[in-house]
């Protein structure tokens, strides 16, 4: 039996045993995310742009998650395609480059909640009365966010 066949073999074996499925099936992860201020979701859409809004069922409040090698993400809006980018122009939704600008990092508080970074700025993302932006990280509900799929 040649090598290639053997190697076959066993990754048959062992996909069956375990129960494995290749990541190539897999579907992109998503995530919502909800402020702690105000309890609204992160929502982008092209007439308000990236703000919060009440929980609702529509894909504008989704976003597919693209995790980097070096530890950080990537947040795509489902709905409108468009990524969150933080950058000299505010915190915005933009066509998707893998930039800096749309690389955030998400740090757990350990009670549920977490902050996310902009690695662009180290800032954390914001949601106040100034609505979303990122500002100097300060551990406030303004910059707590809780994560869970849709």
């Amino acid at each position: 039996m040649k090598f290639g066949r053997v190697v076959a073999v066993l990754v048959a074996v062992l996909v069956g045993l375990l129960g494995v499925v290749p990541a190539a099936s897999a579907a992109p992860e998503q995530w919502k995310l909800k402020s702690e201020w105000d309890s609204g979701m992160l929502d982008h859409n092209f007439t308000d742009g990236v703000h919060t809004r009440p929980s609702n069922a529509g894909p504008y409040q989704n976003w597919e998650v693209k995790r980097y090698a070096d530890g950080t993400y990537r947040f795509m809006n489902v709905a409108t395609k468009m990524c969150l980018d933080n950058s000299e122009h505010g915190v915005r939704g933009f066509g998707c480059n893998d930039g800096s600008w749309q690389r955030w990092r998400v740090n757990h508080w350990g009670n549920g909640t977490y902050e996310i970074l902009s690695a662009w700025n180290n800032h954390c993302l914001d949601n106040s009365v100034y609505g979303v932006r990122t500002f100097g990280c300060n551990g406030l509900n303004h910059q707590r966010w809780t994560l869970w799929a849709p």
